[in-house]
This record gives structure tokens, C-alpha cells and sequence, in this order.
């Protein structure tokens, strides 16, 4: 149970008991000296102890607590011994030299709850993974039941032995659904028909032909086209209107639309989710930079795989939409930086203002992978060269001492063009987390079931892509991070925009 150090001014004791039942409640264990100071226990061994003991420590600014030297030893003990330390805005003050180079999480000028989702979020990216705000001690962890994948049917052991031996009846019956297959095929069903595999609710286009060969364990999930206009192409073409079966067959195709420079996800079809060697490997991967911090119920929302199809091409940004392109005003004109502290309702009125809107998380995961599954965009394998993430230009002491890539925040939209995707779209993995307009479900398969509901600006909204300042582990085409608000923003959020595909666009 991650352990966490509160340091506040006396006269700020209220507001620090209310965080500390906060952060209890998502499962953290919290040191605090009105409760955790044993009777007749000398006061500065007491402290002394609480802060060996603790993985991190909050420290609440005010006036009072950065006039105080006790909370100032305390904040500086951590500093000292590189543990992580995050700064708690209560009220304006001015800050202690070392303390404002850190970026604090304001509680003074928005609400308690929006300001909690913030930290919950640091408190990840710092490697402590509690419970999101508001939930059950296991709620991180755990779908929902009406989000829940039907369990899979397995038979008892006793069984097993029958099943064996009626294993040449089960061959017979597979070559019979072939048949059965290669009929229906001849004599289609109606197309208001839903099929086992389809939802009810997802209308398939049978002008285009899906690949038979899918995982016979898979559930197929066919993402239909949004309301744009019906595209009848001219002839077959591989990835408008045939599936394109590896990323190596899909040369990118890149078009300017209002501003913004799109690149085309073709037709076809993609394995969405981690299976469980990749799972295994980024936790490894998280270990080796964060020990025991990671664990692998971390990893669960990525899981169980889905296959998923999609009938149509669509267009997706070929970078993050940058403080230029954004029309952010002063010192940010013109900017290439990505647009960044950008809260979902924002992201999505700006594509909405140039005739697009946010990619689902679907589309976001086959644009950075495609039909070869990879597990970063531009292969298997993790390369520090190829992405913006914590290196050894980073100022955490999580960093990768190994590799620079010469940023130590954001970088340009436009680079590392060594770590493009099989579409062409760059930076898919780390510089900024992007929103999707998909929301937060724990478990896959990944449906149109309501999670994709534009109008519920309630809901929690799931980011992709790593940033800057997170280890690698986060930056594979999987990696979702979870429980964002949609009023939530930070200094590593952005987007870019999606377009449905329209007669005459190439």
C-alpha cells in the first residue's frame, strides 16, 4: 500500500485532514501528525520515522506553511534523498524557490474533486497507483458487471477425457461450419440480420468484404463509418474498399484539411488490446525503471484482445494539433509545441470548429498499430531514439539515463519522424497524452455501446499515447490512461483530430 506523507501548516489542518481522508479512501496509507504520533513518542523522532517510511510526500502551500521551517525541513528532506515530493495549492503564497520549479496541483481556484482527479493522476505518473477518486478499494482494478466479457465456458476436468475422445467429431462439425459458411456466402442474409459477433446496434456494409482469417478465439467487432456521405469507389483499390491484411502493404497518404494535416487509415482489420506475453513484457518493463511499484492489475484494462474491423478509412492527425494551429495567442502564436491544458469539451469543440472531431480509441489504437499488432508504433521492440519520453533529459528521478532525445518536456509536433506509424502519424507514442472521445470502460470488447456518447460531459474519457515525462512501459500502442475527467487538463494532455473519409477526398 503506497504510503504517503502529509506536511502542512497547523493552520491549514482542516483542509489537510479532509485530503488525508481522500487519499485513504482511494488506498493510500497516509502518515499525518495529529493521528500518527504514538503517545508519550518524542515529537521529531515521530516525524523522523514517518518520513523514512513514506514513498511520497504532499506538502500544502499557504502562507503559513511556507513561513513554517518545520514543513520546510520536511518538504526538503525529501528533496534531498530524491523521493518524490508534490506541491498541494490551498491558498496563493509565495512559493520557496526549490518547491516552484515543481508543478503544483491547484486546489484553490477549481473545485475539490476536479483538483483530486489531478493528483490521483500525478500520484500514477509518480509510480503510485491507487483507486481513482469516488470509488470502492477495488474499483481500479475491477469492471463494473454490466461492463463485464461473459466469461469463458470451460468444461470440469472430469470432462476433458470425452472431450478427447470425440475430438475427430469435432473436426467433422468444423468442416460442416465451413460449408455452412461458403453458403451463406452464396446466399447472404438479409443485411438487418445481426450476426453472433455483431452487435445489433452496428449496421455492417456489405460492399466491402472482411479477411476470413481471424483468430478462431477473437470477437469481431465491426466499427461502422459515422453519418458521412456513402463512398463508392471507382474500381477495388487495397485499403479503400478491399482490407489492407499487413502494415507493410498501406503506403501513407497524407492530405491538408482546414488547417490540419491528416494522414488515412485504411480498411481493414487489427487486433485491439494486449495479450498476455505483452502484458508480461511492459511490466518488465515498468520494473526495470520502477521496481515493485508496478504491478500487473495496471495493465488489466488492456485486455481481453478484440478483433476489430473497420469498413471505411478515416483520417487522423498527422500530429498532435500544436499551440499554432490552436490560435493560442501571445507568446504561443505560431507555436509547433503541441496545444497542451486542453480539457476534453475543448479538444473536441476545436475539430468540431474545422469539420472534424476526436478519433475513438479504436481508431486511435489501429492508426498507431495496424493489422500487424504492433506494440509501439513503429515496431515491437522499444526505442528511446523514436519517442519523446522520460530519458535522460528529463528532470525526474524516474528518467532513463540511457538514451536523450534533447527534450526535456514537449517537443515539436513535427518530430521524431523515426518513430512514425504504418499510416504516417507521428509522435503516437509519448510528448503529450491524447484525448479520444471514447469513454473510460474497464474491460474490453470495445463496442459503440454508449461509450461513445458526445453529449455526457460527465463522463471519464480515455487519453492515449504517453508523454513526456512517463517511462516507456506507458508508451506502447495499448497504454490507456484512465479515469480523466473530461473538465481535467494538464501541461501533458493534447489531441489531435480525426475526419470521416468523404467522396473526393483523394
Amino acid at each position: 500500500m503506497p504510503r504517503v506523507f502529509i506536511s502542512y501548516s497547523r493552520t491549514d489542518e482542516p483542509f489537510a485532514r479532509r485530503l488525508a481522508t481522500s487519499l485513504s479512501q482511494m488506498g493510500a496509507d497516509i502518515w499525518i501528525d495529529v493521528e500518527d504520533i504514538p503517545a508519550g513518542m518524542k515529537w521529531s523522532s515521530a516525524i523522523q520515522q514517518g518520513l523514512d517510511t513514506g514513498d511520497l510526500l504532499t506538502v500544502i502551500i499557504s502562507p503559513e506553511s511556507m513561513a513554517s521551517r518545520n514543513v520546510e525541513d520536511e518538504w526538503q528532506y525529501y528533496l534531498d534523498h530524491n523521493k518524490p515530493v508534490i506541491p498541494v495549492l490551498l491558498r496563493p503564497a509565495k512559493i520557496h524557490f526549490q518547491l516552484n520549479r515543481i508543478q503544483y496541483i491547484d486546489f484553490h481556484s477549481q473545485p475539490y474533486d476536479a483538483a483530486l482527479y489531478q493528483l490521483y493522476s500525478e500520484l500514477r505518473r509518480k509510480g503510485l497507483f491507487l483507486n481513482p477518486p469516488g470509488s470502492d478499494p477495488a474499483a481500479a482494478y475491477r469492471p463494473a458487471p454490466h461492463q463485464m466479457a461473459p466469461a469463458p465456458v470451460r468444461p470440469p476436468p472430469s470432462r476433458l477425457p470425452l472431450i478427447a475422445g470425440v475430438a475427430g467429431l469435432g473436426v467433422i462439425g468444423l468442416i460442416a461450419v465451413v460449408v455452412l459458411a461458403l453458403l451463406a456466402n452464396l446466399n447472404p442474409a438479409p443485411a438487418d440480420t445481426p450476426t453472433a459477433t455483431t452487435p445489433s446496434n452496428v449496421a455492417v456494409n456489405p460492399t466491402h468484404t472482411l479477411p476470413a482469417a481471424l483468430p478462431p478465439t477473437a470477437t469481431v467487432a465491426v466499427v461502422p463509418p459515422t453519418d458521412a456521405p456513402t463512398f463508392t469507389p471507382p474500381s477495388l483499390r487495397p485499403g479503400l474498399d478491399s482490407p489492407v491484411a499487413r502494415n507493410a502493404d498501406w503506403t501513407p497518404v497524407t492530405r491538408d484539411f482546414n488547417g490540419l494535416s491528416l494522414v488515412l487509415a485504411p480498411v481493414g482489420c487489427f487486433t485491439m488490446g494486449s495479450s498476455e506475453p505483452q502484458i508480461d513484457a511492459a511490466l518488465a518493463l515498468c520494473r526495470s525503471v520502477l521496481g515493485n511499484s508496478c504491478n500487473r492489475a495496471q495493465f488489466e484494462d488492456e485486455r481481453p484482445q478484440t478483433q476489430i474491423c473497420f469498413q471505411q478509412p478515416f483520417w487522423i492527425g498527422r500530429t498532435e494539433v500544436s499551440n499554432g494551429q490552436y490560435g493560442s495567442s501571445g507568446v504561443f502564436a505560431g507555436d509547433s509545441l503541441p496545444r497542451t491544458n486542453v480539457t476534453w469539451e475543448q479538444a473536441q469543440a476545436f475539430c468540431a470548429s474545422r469539420g472534424m472531431r476526436l478519433p475513438t480509441e479504436a481508431e486511435w489504437e489501429y492508426a498507431a498499430r495496424g493489422p500487424d499488432g504492433l506494440v509501439f508504433p513503429w515496431g515491437h521492440t522499444f526505442d528511446g531514439t523514436r519517442a519523446n519520453f522520460c530519458d535522460s533529459s528529463c528532470e525526474f528521478n524516474w528518467r532513463d539515463p540511457y538514451t536523450n532525445d534533447g527534450y526535456p518536456q514537449v517537443a515539436p509536433v513535427d518530430t521524431f519522424a523515426g518513430g512514425a506509424s504504418w499510416t504516417g502519424a507521428l509522435n503516437l507514442s509519448g510528448n503529450v497524452w491524447e484525448w479520444t472521445s471514447t469513454i473510460y470502460t474497464y474491460r474490453y470488447p470495445y463496442a459503440r455501446d454508449g461509450r461513445e456518447n458526445p453529449g455526457d460531459t460527465a463522463a471519464k474519457r480515455v487519453l492515449r499515447g504517453s508523454a513526456w515525462n512517463w517511462i516507456a512501459a506507458d508508451g506502447t500502442t495499448t497504454a490507456r490512461d484512465d479515469y480523466a475527467g473530461s473538465f481535467a487538463s494538464s501541461d501533458w494532455y493534447g489531441f489531435r483530430c480525426a475526419r470521416d473519409f468523404q467522396a473526393g477526398d483523394l
